[in-house]
């Protein structure tokens, strides 16, 4: 069994929340020569006396169609997750706090999908699918020690990855509840997509010796192996156009971006990039699926990039002396919403900012505080 990316795979939520910068961590004011402490938001008249300067106002946020969320830690010891009101530029929290909520890429059913997590140990960790509208948390489907990476369809079907009966499979659980294995193999079964019409599903697999992309009727039936290499592939991500799936793969050493057509063929490199100290990762399509937003990594750097698949073609995205740990498509594909961090020199990530970008020429249109330790930024219808 190929080990090395499937642990990235298997990585607990718990894990990526504890790796997860502090905001706020390290970040002091310079003083200020008339004494008082900056951000105070007071001044001083010729005599002395303080004043009250004005609050700034919000960002102006008209653009923002659809809701943003994240996941913080604002006040209590559980994760929660947080959506953005457009009109005040304040985040409000959601969920009733007895669990720790992890939202997902996916609307459901009024409400956003989310991974509920319980336990403080490996031994009692349990994990379940939810759909949090305000305080209300409605829990369905399988609760194993593991549940990831759920897949949604139009009609309310769920395709996810789960512990439930074995290593790692996955299930499918229609909108009415009703849950069905689909996958049983030892090595594991990792990182559903569906197909833009929800008849297939792509997924990663080690059953025959090393990771590799397989595509399997929704409904059920044999999985057909889409690569073949002696080196590792994962995490594919179907299009929504439907002509293409990205994957990631060492197979030419660093993990690089590459794309095929639904039935395997036509295997290619999506980008040139030759130096081995970058990886490529977490790819993401546009909504429409004609741009491909992924992840340059070098150590604790970060930086986004598009990709035409169209041409090959690659435009950044991230200012040198900035780090961005996480990124989200807005729903019309006009926008991203990225999680931002100053990179010292030292090459450590200072408190991060959400960051409003126009994809048309990358230009920051908002900026917005964050609740404690933020993490997975999703963008919902």
């Amino acid at each position: 069994m190929a080990r090395r990316p499937l642990r990235r795979l298997a990585m607990s939520l718990l894990a990526l929340a504890a790796a997860a910068p502090v905001a706020g961590a390290g970040c002091k004011d310079p003083p200020r020569r008339d004494g008082a402490a900056a951000g105070s938001g007071s001044a001083r008249d010729a005599g002395g006396l303080a004043i009250d300067a004005a609050p700034a106002p919000p960002p102006e946020l008209s653009f923002v169609r659809g809701t943003l969320y994240l996941a913080g830690a604002e006040g209590h010891h559980h994760v929660r997750p947080f959506a953005l009101d457009a009109a005040t530029a304040a985040w409000r929290e959601l969920g009733s706090g007895e669990a720790s909520l992890f939202p997902s890429a996916h609307a459901l059913r009024g409400g956003v999908l989310v991974i509920a997590t319980e336990g403080e140990s490996e031994a009692d960790h349990v994990e379940q699918l939810a759909i949090v509208r305000g305080e209300e948390v409605e829990r369905f489907g399988p609760r194993a020690g593991l549940v990831r990476h759920p897949a949604v369809a139009a009609d309310g079907t769920v395709v996810v990855e789960t512990s439930e009966h074995g290593f790692r499979d996955l299930y499918r659980i229609d909108a009415r509840g009703k849950v069905v294995r689909l996958t049983q193999n030892r090595e594991g079964n990792f990182e559903p997509s569906l197909s833009p019409d929800a008849a297939h599903v792509v997924f990663s697999s080690s059953r025959d010796g090393d990771a590799e992309v397989y595509r399997l009727p929704v409904a059920g039936g044999k999985a057909t192996r889409l690569t073949a290499f002696h080196k590792d592939d994962w995490s594919p991500q179907w299009s929504p156009a439907g002509d293409l799936i990205a994957f990631l793969s060492d197979r030419e050493g660093p993990p690089r971006l590459f794309l095929m057509a639904p039935d395997g063929t036509g295997q290619r490199r999506a980008t040139g990039e030759t130096d081995p100290d970058i990886a490529e990762d977490v790819p993401r399509w546009s909504p429409d699926g004609r741009a491909l937003l992924f992840a340059r990594t070098t150590g604790a750097a970060q930086a986004l990039a598009l990709l035409d698949p169209a041409t090959s073609g690659v435009r950044g995205l991230t200012p040198a002396g900035s780090s961005d740990t996480d990124a989200t498509w807005s729903p019309d594909g006009t926008h991203l919403a990225v999680l931002r961090h100053p990179l010292s020199p030292a090459r450590t990530l200072g408190p991060a900012a959400i960051v409003l970008l126009r994809v048309a020429d990358g230009h920051e249109v908002a900026r917005l505080p964050a609740p404690a330790e933020p993490r997975y930024l999703r963008w919902l219808p």
